[in-house]
């Protein structure tokens, strides 16, 4: 696009400008259908969209990788993994997070998931016998798998993987493909419970609170630009990486979703009603769900799966991670696809323009935009808002809002910017605004209005002075 000197410059004295004035106001029709935005709606798990179907709204990637498969041998990393799904999904145009496990036991996983090397080195472990359904495996056809369980508190353990985390941190701290990374590695999963790993010690969570700060500071103290997202599982820690300060620290994850257990514990009560602030950590950081099963099972236990949609809604999801619970289970016209709907729909934020007035007059341009924020949350994506300014030579200049689009929570909004700008009599321009992410990497977030410009932007209308 062709940029002229005049219009770059917009604070420049007018002293080429012919006087005039103009004034309009424009309206907007809102679009009620389900289109993509980054950041918004369903969670992709893999390393690509490949395979997915149209009908799931997903906004974003998502990956768990095990520290074996990124760390084979010691001072030897395979970053392979995480930047082929890196390129997969900014190709689409969207974020990707991640989070790191030390230990699975989903699935038939290998003996080894923290690397060989460490335990040679003298990190102690524990191996742990699962019973598998016999015959689905080829690899174990009596069912028994074997993997062997880091002993958390090890110190050898722990300054091992704090080389890891700095070696990760250093690679991919304010990389803009990545919309958040997990603060994972301790427990099963990388969920901070050790629930389903064999462990004598039958605590949930068996080290002390100070090693397990441990390895929050691990990612507190590497990641200074990636946000974090922290699971609620493990209330002490949570509090300790949330922080003492105006804003969280860390996003909030929640799994286990569907199970009346989980709904009773949590924001406001045991064992969270002291956590500050709590219920208000999505007004700044990301809020993401999963569900506990999938569909199949959470119907088998009689949970309300309608209620445990409207659930992740109501506190204020901005991604929900398409498994165990995956869309593609429900059945088309049923009530459960309603709320599916609602999530592809509001999940996020949904930028709803109502209208925008743009007057010219003494060189100066002046434009107000009206509408409401009817999604769940907000933006956390670094988005701007950028307004487009075409001559009709094709000339066009950018000019930066001084509004942050992630300021604005659900409902109303209203915004209003002002710029110095020579704009010549007789010559008519267009104007647009533009939900453009910095880096350029991730695809412009779109308004919910019909007739939008062909590149997406919200159409502004035509400048004539006369």
């Amino acid at each position: 696009m062709k940029k002229s000197i005049l219009f770059a410059a917009l604070s420049a004295l007018l002293c080429s400008c012919v006087s005039g004035t103009f004034e309009t106001r424009k309206t907007f029709d809102e679009n009620a259908e389900i289109f993509q935005n980054p950041g918004q709606g369903w969670l992709r798990f893999g390393n690509s969209l490949k395979g997915s179907q149209n009908s799931v709204n997903f906004g974003a990637g998502y990956e768990r990788y095990t520290w074996a498969r990124l760390n084979p041998e010691e001072g030897v990393y395979d970053w392979k993994p995480i930047d082929r799904a890196l390129e997969n999904f900014s190709r689409e145009g969207l974020p990707f997070y991640f989070r790191i496990m030390c230990v699975n036991t989903s699935g038939y996983p290998p003996f080894y998931q923290t690397p060989k090397w460490v335990f040679d080195k003298g990190a102690k472990y524990t191996v742990h016998e699962m019973q598998k359904e016999p015959g689905k495996n080829k690899k174990y056809p009596d069912g028994k798998v074997k993997i062997a369980v880091p002993e958390f508190g090890d110190p050898v353990f722990i300054k091992e993987h704090e080389k890891f985390i700095k070696a990760l941190a250093a690679r991919y701290d304010g990389d803009p493909r990545i919309g958040g990374i997990d603060l994972g590695s301790y427990g099963n999963w990388g969920e901070w419970h050790c629930t389903s790993l064999g462990l004598k010690k039958p605590d949930v969570r068996p080290h002390s609170p100070e090693i397990r700060r441990k390895y929050a500071d691990m990612y507190l103290q590497n990641f200074k630009k990636t946000p974090l997202i922290f699971m609620t599982d493990d209330h002490e820690t949570l509090e300790y990486a949330l922080g003492k300060g105006e804003k969280p620290r860390v996003g909030i994850r929640r799994d286990g979703v569907g199970s009346p257990s989980h709904f009773k514990r949590w924001i406001g009560r045991w064992p969270y009603e002291n956590i500050r602030n709590m219920g208000d950590i999505w007004k700044d950081m990301p809020a993401i769900f999963e569900f506990f099963g999938s569909v199949e099972m959470m119907r088998g236990r009689g949970w309300d799966i309608p209620y445990s949609l409207g659930w992740v809604l109501e506190n204020h999801a901005c991604l929900v991670n398409e498994g165990p619970l995956s869309p593609r289970q429900i059945a088309a016209g049923s009530g459960e696809e309603k709320l599916l709907r609602d999530i592809d729909l509001f999940a996020g934020a949904r930028l709803v323009p109502r209208s925008a007035d743009v007057s010219y007059a003494g060189g100066k341009l002046k434009i107000r935009v009206r509408g409401e924020n009817k999604g769940a949350s907000k933006i956390y994506l670094p988005y701007r808002f950028v307004y487009v300014l075409r001559g009709d030579s094709g000339d066009a200049a950018e000019m930066v809002s001084a509004r942050d689009p992630r300021e604005i929570l659900p409902g109303e909004f209203e915004f209003c910017d002002e710029f110095e700008v020579p704009l010549k009599r007789g010559k008519e321009y267009s104007l647009s605004l533009r939900v453009r992410h910095p880096a350029g990497v991730l695809k412009d977030f779109r308004f919910a209005a019909k007739n939008l410009n062909p590149d997406g932007s919200l159409d502004l209308g035509k400048i004539l002075i006369k």
